[in-house]
């Protein structure tokens, strides 16, 4: 790739990358000059060179259209649908691509500043979607597959969170924060120098006291939540320290089975640690660059729901001559670590040849696991009063469809002494075939030590056609390894058993891409996207089986993804427009029906986002903020159909307004209105239980204020 080229396209691209600032220092645009984006290469190129789809959140932008946390920056991405399960876990969807029986594993991969945030219990990321993008200086977010970087996981995107610690660019800042429901938050970034160390630190807290009413419920969802993060890092040369612990606790929002807490006067909450530390040195030898990485990251659960009240469990235990006084409901502690070493190699230009490669190795270990099930435990106490008891037949608590826990009672959800070591090479090489073709080619294989090899691959060709058009061919496969729950859960009443025996989840993707940027002022981006799953890991629910996690149909996506920037000294508009259509095989209800063949139920097929910024002054801006998402595609379930319930959640758009008043260069107060219009926003049902959707947030608001020095 001819660097002059790749400049001269980085200055084009760096004014309109999903909306870039009006005050943008030149040390900003050296950075991006020096580190357009490495999430899909581990290399630095401008983002509209990359071998993938990738957009790039300027945080700054987004926060002047109200955007809060990161989880709402992601909704506004083309493709992307944020969803939430009954127990308040919010899950970014990519491209359609979901398990709509297995909702708790994510098919995406975060990084926090490079460093993935991994969780091989249950393959979800879902507590860091609340960080807040006060402390974010950008987010690079791939979609599609990018497992030949980054592993098990990068399966339908990949999403590297960059904060203003991570970034290295010095700043010193205070935020103070209120709004609806309670909501307080606090943070600052701190930046200093000592004897040649450049040291970083960043923190935050926040709190809320949010619920929600649900028509004709005189109970309302227990949305509460508790949320803190502090981070540090250290830099001396080529040496670089890492470490970041966040903690959050929540409400159980919709319950475990999606209706309002069945034991108000016993609550229960669910609470998630996450603490990484990483050490990093890069160097060159003899013309090679080497990067070497240490991490630790440790993952801590400890949560509860209720599930069944109390009057019922009693009704069901007198039917064997038992007193049991306690509502159905269950505790579960879980502590994971990951340990990992990886080291990189960048070998000089060899001719039109840039070729990077890497290994490591990284091994996950599970300390504690233990679980408690109310009506479980009071089964194993009164076992044998159970049995005995003429009127067993009547009992029965879901033995027939779920055995797994009679057979072998326990008090641990996944099958004791489990871990995983993984062992894995990549290589990548960057070809330039011509001034303006370049090929890339980049292969990965993977070695787990419980479910064996996995092979991915990318190729893609990458065209500028002149200076304003850029074409792409892209192709890649990527994997999901099974997590410990799919895999070796054990069967409990409410929860299923995993299968040793799964294979990973795989992949295959085409995609299409053109870019249009006529000046410094508009990009245009079109993209068109094929992808095939195979080995889909989701649950099935057959009556004649024993339920839990399985290899399913194969399934496919298609679709096509339109992107417009355009920026000016005063005006900021984003616009990006998806439509996907997403083959799901619905599995019988019983063995005489055949599997239904329709669209993923749940998902949008059409979505509509914008964001617009209007500076009228260097003091005050404007910012708008609207989503537009068609009605979701209505589940073909036996069970649903049969009674007529319409689970869909109807068209729905939504509007934020944002004010920003710039007091000094130094000093900004923000007010942000969310759901201007109050419009009735549901999401989809995941039980089916709710008519329509289960209802969110109406109208709300929140004020911020930021101090830099």
């Amino acid at each position: 790739m001819k660097k002059n080229n790749l400049k001269l396209a980085v200055l084009l691209a760096a004014s309109t990358v999903l909306g870039a600032q009006e005050n943008n220092p030149l040390g900003e645009l050296e950075t991006l000059l020096e580190n357009a984006s490495d999430i899909a290469t581990k290399k630095s190129l401008n983002v509209d060179y990359l071998p993938s789809v990738v957009s790039v959140i300027d945080s700054q932008t987004f926060r002047e259209a109200g955007i809060q946390t990161l989880g709402e920056a992601l909704d506004m991405l083309p493709g992307v649908q944020m969803q939430l399960s009954p127990m308040g876990y919010i899950m970014p969807t990519v491209r359609g691509f979901k398990n709509p029986n297995a909702y708790l594993s994510d098919k995406i991969k975060i990084l926090i500043d490079g460093v993935a945030i991994n969780n091989e219990v249950g393959g979800s990321s879902s507590f860091y979607m609340d960080f807040p993008m006060q402390l974010v200086r950008r987010i690079e977010v791939l979609r599609g597959p990018n497992s030949t970087m980054q592993g098990s996981g990068a399966f339908y995107g990949t999403v590297n969170v960059i904060t203003k610690l991570g970034s290295g660019g010095g700043e010193n800042q205070v935020f103070l924060g209120t709004g609806s429901y309670s909501h307080l938050t606090a943070g600052a970034n701190v930046y200093t120098l000592a004897d040649g160390w450049k040291i970083f630190a960043d923190g935050y807290i926040a709190r809320n006291s949010k619920s929600l009413r649900v028509e004709e419920e005189i109970q309302e969802t227990d949305e509460a939540k508790r949320d803190a993060s502090v981070g540090f890092k250290a830099v001396n040369g080529g040496f670089e320290f890492l470490t970041r612990y966040k903690r959050n606790v929540y409400g159980n929002f919709y319950s475990f089975e999606e209706g309002l807490d069945p034991i108000p006067e016993n609550p229960k909450e669910h609470i998630n640690s996450y603490f990484l530390a990483q050490a990093a040195y890069k160097t060159n030898l003899s013309d090679v660059g080497i990067e070497t990485k240490i991490g630790f990251s440790q993952r801590e659960l400890d949560e509860g729901a209720n599930i069944v009240g109390i009057t019922s469990v009693a009704n069901r235990f007198a039917t064997v001559g038992i007193e049991m006084q306690e509502g159905f409901y269950f505790t579960e502690k879980m502590k994971e670590q990951n340990f990992e070493a990886e080291a990189i190699f960048t070998l000089p230009e060899m001719g039109s040849h840039e070729i990077v490669g890497g290994g490591g190795v990284r091994h996950i270990r599970l300390p504690e696991d233990t679980y408690f099930n109310s009506v479980e435990n009071a089964i194993t106490q009164n076992l044998a009063v159970i049995l005995a008891s003429p009127s067993y037949d009547s009992f029965r608590y879901r033995e027939e469809n779920e055995p797994a826990f009679w057979a072998d009672p326990t008090t641990s959800f996944i099958k004791a002494d489990q871990s995983r070591t993984v062992g894995y090479f990549y290589v990548q090489d960057l070809i330039s075939l011509h001034d303006d073709v370049d090929l890339i080619l980049g292969a990965r294989l993977d070695d787990y030590s419980d479910i064996g090899t996995s092979v991915s691959q990318r190729a893609a060709i990458v065209y500028r056609a002149n200076d304003s058009t850029v074409l792409k061919l892209l192709y890649g496969s990527a994997f999901r390894a099974p997590t410990f729950t799919e895999a070796y859960a054990n069967g409990h009443i409410n929860y299923r058993a995993g299968d040793a025996g799964m294979q990973p989840e795989e992949t295959d993707t085409y995609e299409a891409v053109a870019i249009y940027t006529p000046n410094l002022s508009n990009r245009f981006s079109i993209n068109f996207f094929y992808s095939k799953l195979k080995n889909v890991i989701d649950l099935e629910e057959y009556s004649w089986t024993i339920p839990g996690y399985q290899n399913c149909n194969d399934r496919t996506s298609k679709g096509v993804e339109f992107e417009y920037n355009y920026h000016a000294m005063a005006h900021d508009l984003y616009f990006n427009a998806s439509y996907i259509d997403t083959g799901y095989t619905v599995p019988p209800d019983d063995d005489s029906l055949l599997p239904i063949d329709q669209s993923m139920p749940d998902i949008s097929k059409v979505m509509l986002k914008a964001m617009y910024i209007y500076r009228p002054s260097e003091a005050l801006s404007l910012g708008t903020a609207w989503r537009y998402f068609s009605r979701t595609t209505q589940s073909q379930l036996a069970w649903i159909t049969e009674d007529g319930t319409d689970t869909t959640v109807r068209p729905q758009h939504i509007f934020d307004e944002t004010i920003t008043y710039r007091f000094s260069h130094t000093s900004e107060l923000r007010f942000t209105v969310k759901n201007l219009f109050d419009a009735d926003v549901r999401l989809p049902s995941y039980y089916y239980n709710t008519e329509g959707g289960i209802a969110r947030e109406g109208r709300n608001f929140f004020l911020n204020y930021v101090q830099t020095f």
